[in-house]
């Protein structure tokens, strides 16, 4: 049997003319891929009619593409048989080997399957219809007792929104047919403008992007070529660097600090000795304010105004030195010189 099925795959790729792909195997363990693997099958047939004129040829052909759960279904039977009135129905007959087939492997009830996925078949927004065109057929083609109104409503539902306002400016055809027609310009228009929308965007960006890029002959012409502006700010700065080196006589250090504006306004609250007036010293008291500024947080003998004053006088008093005499006071008395 083995020898068998083998010549007949082998003349079946010697008496083809056109290049035909061979079927996908079946192992049984995916019943919703019994249809295509039949279907592939019967492709075969087409492409050689004179090879396949026998039904036991059709059924040793799809039996050398069966492996797994579905190769072993039949393998008791095709190893048992040395008999050939023994041989079961389906081994020489193909409407019977289909049939148990799909009595064994094929889904429980596919009629039931189908028109439960064809109702609940709906076309993606991002998805172009001829895929939908194809499941809807394929499903179409499995169901029971659908009329041609039945499917041009379940065709018309499963649509997306933007066919279907389209649809109805200029109204729904009657018959399957011409709706699927109809759906598939409306999709083919649609999808040419999403292509137009986004070339006209990528020009758009294209000329943004060359219109903020700056010219290369404005960037190139300063190349190599000293300007004044940059010659002068040299100079300048070559300039600051030698002043800069020079020794400063700055006046900084004979400027006195603000002590005025430390001080407190002491206007009509001094008596004509320059001292608080009684008045003016009880309300400190109560206040607990400081006889010396009029601040509160302390008192006259720890005012922070105190030493800042001192230190103003002490300052001023260096001001009026001469630098020698500044000198003397700082570095003390000269050495002798050694004679």
């Amino acid at each position: 049997m083995q020898g068998h099925s083998a010549s007949s795959v082998a003349e079946v790729k010697q008496s083809s003319l056109i290049p035909m792909c061979e079927p996908n195997t079946f192992d049984g363990t995916d019943p919703k891929k019994l249809h295509t693997f039949l279907v592939q099958c019967k492709l075969n047939f087409q492409d050689c009619p004179s090879t396949f004129k026998k039904d036991r040829a059709k059924v040793v052909f799809v039996q050398s593409y069966l492996k797994g759960m579905a190769l072993e279904w039949f393998e008791p039977d095709l190893l048992s048989s040395s008999n050939p009135g023994t041989y079961p129905l389906w081994m020489d007959d193909w409407t019977e080997f289909v049939i148990e087939l799909q009595s064994t492997f094929s889904p429980h009830n596919p009629v039931a399957d189908a028109e439960n996925q064809l109702n609940h078949l709906q076309m993606k927004e991002n998805q172009c219809i001829n895929k939908y065109v194809v499941e809807f057929n394929q499903l179409a083609s499995q169901v029971r007792g659908y009329g041609d109104g039945t499917l041009c409503h379940q065709f018309y539902s499963g649509l997306p929104d933007h066919i279907k306002d389209k649809i109805c400016h200029v109204g729904k055809p009657c018959n399957l047919d011409d709706l699927c027609y109809l759906a598939q310009e409306i999709d083919m228009h649609y999808w040419e403008c999403k292509e137009e929308d986004q070339c006209a965007n990528k020009s758009s960006g294209t000329n943004n992007f060359s219109t903020n890029k700056p010219s290369s002959s404005a960037s190139n012409s300063g190349k190599g070529k000293p300007t004044t502006s940059s010659n002068t700010n040299s100079s300048l700065g070559n300039a600051n660097s030698l002043s800069s080196n020079k020794p400063k006589t700055s006046n900084a250090g004979n400027k006195l600090p603000n002590v005025a504006s430390s001080n407190p306004d002491l206007t009509g609250k001094l008596g004509k000795d320059s001292k608080l007036t009684p008045e003016e010293k009880k309300q400190h008291l109560d206040n607990k304010l400081c006889m010396f500024c009029g601040e509160d947080g302390h008192f006259s003998n720890n005012c922070p105004n105190k030493a800042n004053k001192g230190k103003a006088k002490a300052h001023t008093a260096n001001a009026t030195q001469s630098p020698q005499e500044q000198l003397g006071s700082t570095s003390g008395s000269a050495p002798e010189t050694k004679k």
